[in-house]
């Protein structure tokens, strides 16, 4: 016998429940619920058990009319972004670490393409988040579509009980709404912690990732970290970039990084939309109103340098100086020992061929501006620069390495180009 209720069920509903095997009450709470057909199915409800699809329902029903928030952060959020952060640790081989956001708590993503920064609040206090970056790259000299996963965090408090896998599952922008055909993550190397969660919430996460004794699974990836150090003279073949030069840089850059995966081959007219930041023409004028001048410079034309001799560039690349936003303080679990991290990173760079030292004074004369900065290190992706390395062993560089996690293995990503905006 047909019940009343079902009446209101609408029939593109009602054959997905039978599909999917739900129950008469749970497909009426659904309905009730109101949750859009394009939302189940879409990755986040496919796939799902019946009593996996109440617990999904119970939480989209706390976001819809209960307690709980869910939205994509804003200028506005700064401060208590910054303020969940400070309160997010990671555990990674015995240390405790933080990475604090602020002043300008948004500065890495405003480097990056295409981003959306989901929250959850409870209150006016954010309880977890994640951030993610759909890019244009090469895999295998094949132009693609991709998603980056980054910055997933649950304050301390609010740890185990769930906010971390919903976060990561709220839907997208409209302007942003576009199929990838995957998605990497890098990891630290140590972090078992954030293995064992993937593994919790989607067992399936790590298929077809390299493993490695001793490390989390992934493609291990290296950056080179070089300790900041006054310099000695200046080098009068370094100057700031002119717009006249970017098509001399992008073809050096284009150069150095060809046949690298998760690269995307420059243009001169790219290079320009990155050094201004997003505007076209006039950039606003500061006021010496804090409270007007909201919007601060991250990385632009003053960051860009070149090496030029004999009237040809010969080296080119940028100093983003992510410490002035981005600090890393490592506490010893169960000690006193504490160290804090700020780096400058190089972006956009390369040189011509058989230039590498050229490239080496330009990274010299940039230790020494990231020691004026204030900073610990700066750092760069040279590892698969053999020449380089070589050029720069003086410098006496120190290697974090982290794991790129992508789980296709078409197309196959085996040599890794690493932008530092996405690390």
């Amino acid at each position: 016998m047909t019940n009343s209720r079902d009446h209101d069920i609408p029939a593109t509903l009602a054959a997905l429940a039978k599909d999917r095997g739900w129950p008469p009450d749970l497909t009426r709470r659904v309905a009730q619920a109101r949750v859009p057909l394009s939302s189940l199915y879409s990755w986040t409800w496919h796939g799902l058990s019946p009593d996996q699809t109440a617990a999904q329902l119970g939480w989209y029903e706390r976001m819809t009319t209960g307690d709980l928030r869910a939205r994509d952060a804003t200028y506005a959020d700064n401060e208590e972004y910054s303020a969940m952060w400070s309160d997010s640790p990671e555990e990674v081989a015995g240390w405790e670490i933080i990475v604090e956001r602020g002043p300008e708590a948004f500065a890495q993503f405003k480097l990056q393409q295409n981003v959306q920064i989901p929250i959850l609040l409870l209150g006016p206090e954010i309880v977890a988040c994640c951030a993610f970056s759909r890019r244009k790259v090469l895999i295998d000299g094949r132009p693609f579509s991709v998603q980056y996963g980054q910055a997933l965090r649950v304050r301390r408090s609010y740890r185990r009980l769930g906010y971390g896998d919903q976060v990561r599952r709220l839907a997208l922008p409209p302007g942003l709404a576009r199929p990838s055909v995957g998605q990497y993550d890098i990891m630290r190397s140590q972090n078992f912690a954030v293995v064992n969660w993937w593994q919790k919430y989607s067992p399936q996460f790590f298929e077809n990732t390299p493993t490695r004794e001793g490390a989390v699974p992934g493609l291990p990836i290296s950056i080179s970290q070089f300790p900041a150090a006054a310099r000695a003279d200046d080098d009068r073949a370094i100057r700031p970039v002119r717009r006249e030069d970017l098509a001399a840089c992008t073809a050096l850059i284009n150069r150095t990084h060809a046949g690298m995966d998760l690269f995307r081959p420059y243009s001169a007219e790219f290079l320009e939309d990155v050094l201004d930041e997003g505007f076209w023409g006039d950039r606003p004028k500061p006021t010496g109103n804090s409270q007007m001048d909201w919007w601060k410079s991250v990385y632009g034309w003053t960051d860009y340098f070149v090496l030029e001799e004999a009237g040809r560039i010969r080296a080119c690349g940028g100093l983003w100086d992510r410490g002035r936003d981005m600090r890393e303080q490592w506490r010893r679990i169960g000690g006193d020992e504490h160290r804090s991290i700020a780096i400058a990173c190089v972006l956009d760079f390369g040189y011509d061929d058989g230039a590498e030292e050229c490239m080496a004074r330009l990274l010299r004369w940039m230790i020494g501006r990231t020691h004026e900065l204030g900073r610990d290190y700066l750092a760069i992706p040279i590892e698969h620069i053999p020449k380089l390395v070589t050029a720069m062993e003086k410098s006496q560089p120190e290697l974090d390495t982290r794991a790129l996690r992508w789980g296709l293995k078409e197309p196959p990503i085996t040599r890794p180009y690493t932008d530092l905006r996405y690390w």
